[in-house]
């Protein structure tokens, strides 16, 4: 009936423009307009675009010669006095404006439903863009209230409303990973948020924020005592950020949760760090991770660390930490009283540094967990952390995967956990380390007076080399990443992965659907790995995976893959030169 509609009037419209023009043509002689018989006029058919419809009107063909002939210059026409007809500038403003009451609105909206296709389509057809709506008809007053606060700070800057912030503005938890927020971006949202009473998790990671962003952060959090889970990872905001940081801390002792990994700090930003230890009292989590600390940071940090007896969790890999300052970061741990667990993989750890590790994990009886993977403990240095292992009793969880350890290293290694007194670790995390037969056996002894789980790779048996299957779980697959690899080599997209599992069109799956819908895609992956995959996909942990989660794991999956694809050209350019170097001494003793 619209478009029936939408046809009357167009075709009076045409005739009303006929006639005007007819009479323009007597007062203006310099409008060369063509008038034709409306009796003699001939109906031709177009083609109007509606929305994402089209439809075909009937024009008559008079009409349509009489708007080609219209001339663009209007400049003369608006000279024209009040007493003659109305000029053609006037008379094309009131056609448009005629055109655009012709289309309701309703017809607009029309969206064609797509089927779903593993072809694909625009990654966003089907899906509607916040940004675009601001219909807000379902909050409640207060909700409402937040969000306007947040459009009008962005109209204000002059900045673009971020969709996904205004989405989760007056929720608790507010994640926006991997966006292209910037300072200003990150201002407006800063401001929306001074004065917020419901957002308790701020998590900005590689939102851009760099030195200035984080400094807006600060200035918010001197107002705000309601956000007490801060993660700005990723985003490089240096010394002056986290200096920002560090002085809010000492008002603001609401924050139970920081995460400045990435941030690009060096050894001397270790000062600042010491100040946090020593002025957050109610800090319990500090993640360190993909910064530059050498030997002069972890002796400041060490000493920090061993007169801090309120953090619970220390994350340092990915740092420089070797020498003395590996060494005084596990030295603190013998006066440290409060530390729940430690990471230290990817650093430069030996068997001078595991040795003082030893004595220190014999004394301290608070640390739980304990991660000292991909460092360089070899036969030496295991021993001395065996040495620690069976006189202390507090360890419950031990990783030391990506180490050169052999099978018989291994094989000695969970002896000592087995016929040691003290020994309480109950998880031991051996990740891409082989074993042999014995190891197995020995496993299998302890897991039946206590419980006991040990990760390993391959299992060596009669000289050869056979894969470990425990109750179909391979304990080495990162099943995140399995799923992106997977997709990625069949060409799929998340948009297409979130249509094939979600059936309501909520654009979330609940964990039982997730994986009903991965085994009916028939996805490599046992139901073990299954939980463990939508455990680390629901960033949130409201029990669902939605289209904006799956995105953020695939940018972190791509993050990790282009970091992999940096450490293997840094390693074969070590390699190089090394090899050069051989070449060049050997040459050398020659001569």
């Amino acid at each position: 009936m619209a478009m029936k509609a939408a046809q009357q009037q167009l075709d009076g419209r045409e005739l009303d423009d006929i006639g005007n023009q007819d009479a323009n043509s007597k007062h203006d002689e310099n409008q060369n307009v063509p008038v034709q018989n409306t009796s003699d006029t001939k109906r031709e058919t177009q083609t109007v675009q509606i929305g994402n419809r089209s439809a075909s009107l009937f024009l008559s063909s008079a009409s349509i010669n009489l708007s080609k002939a219209i001339p663009k210059d209007t400049n003369n026409a608006k000279q024209s006095p009040s007493t003659t007809p109305a000029p053609i500038s006037r008379q094309t403003t009131k056609t448009k404006r005629e055109k655009s009451r012709l289309i309701p609105d309703e017809m607009l909206q029309i969206r064609p439903k797509r089927e779903f296709t593993f072809t694909g389509y625009d990654i966003m057809a089907d899906v509607a863009s916040p940004e675009c709506s601001d219909d807000d008809e379902d909050d409640d007053d207060d909700t409402r209230q937040i969000k306007s606060t947040y459009r009008n700070t962005c109209k204000m800057l002059g900045v673009t409303p971020a969709s996904s912030f205004k989405n989760q503005v007056a929720t608790p938890v507010i994640t926006m990973r991997s966006h292209p927020t910037g300072p200003a971006g990150v201002r407006a949202m800063a401001i929306a948020l001074v004065d917020n009473q419901v957002v308790t998790s701020l998590d900005l990671e590689d939102n851009g924020l760099f030195t200035d962003g984080a400094k807006y952060i600060a200035e918010m959090l001197h107002k705000n005592r309601t956000i007490i889970d801060l993660n700005i990872a990723e985003n490089l905001i240096g010394t002056e950020g986290v200096r920002a940081i560090a002085d809010v801390l000492h008002v603001n002792h609401k924050i139970t949760s920081l995460d400045i990994s990435g941030s690009g700090l060096v050894d001397t930003d270790a000062l600042v760090l010491a100040d946090i230890l020593q002025n957050a009292p109610c800090l319990r989590e500090l993640f360190l991770s993909h910064n530059k600390f050498c030997g002069e940071g972890g002796m400041i940090l060490g000493s920090a660390i061993a007169l801090n007896d309120t953090l619970r969790i220390l994350d340092l890999s990915w740092n420089h930490l070797r020498g003395k300052g590996a060494m005084a970061i596990v030295a603190a741990l013998q006066k440290n009283i409060g530390l729940r667990k430690l990471d230290i993989s990817w650093n430069g750890y030996g068997k001078d540094e595991c040795f003082i590790l030893s004595h220190a994990l014999q004394e301290n009886t608070t640390l739980k967990e304990l991660d000292i993977s991909n460092n360089r403990l070899n036969k030496e240095a295991i021993k001395h952390l065996l040495d620690g292992i069976q006189n202390g009793d507090g360890l419950e969880t031990l990783r030391i995967r990506g180490n050169p350890v052999s099978p018989e290293l291994a094989l000695a290694i969970i002896k000592v956990i087995q016929e040691s007194e003290n020994c309480r670790i109950q998880q031991l995390d051996m990740g891409d380390i082989d074993v042999n037969e014995d190891f197995v056996s020995v496993v299998d002894d302890i897991t039946m007076y206590r419980p006991f789980e040990v990760l390993y790779s391959n299992v060596l048996k009669h000289g050869g080399l056979q894969k470990r299957e425990v109750e179909g779980i391979d304990y080495n697959v990162n099943m995140v990443d399995e799923l992106f690899k997977y997709m990625h080599e069949n060409n799929y997209r998340v948009i297409d992965l979130m249509k094939w599992l979600d059936k309501d069109g909520s654009m979330s799956v609940s964990r039982d659907e997730f994986k009903q819908g991965m085994k009916t895609a028939q996805f490599p992956l046992t139901e073990f790995q299954l939980d463990k995959m939508v455990d680390e996909l629901d960033m949130d942990g409201d029990g669902e995976v939605d289209f904006s989660e799956l995105l953020a794991g695939e940018r972190i999956f791509r993050r990790r893959m282009r970091r992999r694809l940096e450490r293997e050209k840094a390693n074969a350019k070590r390699r190089a030169e090394f090899k050069r170097t051989k070449v060049l001494l050997t040459i050398g003793e020659h001569s």
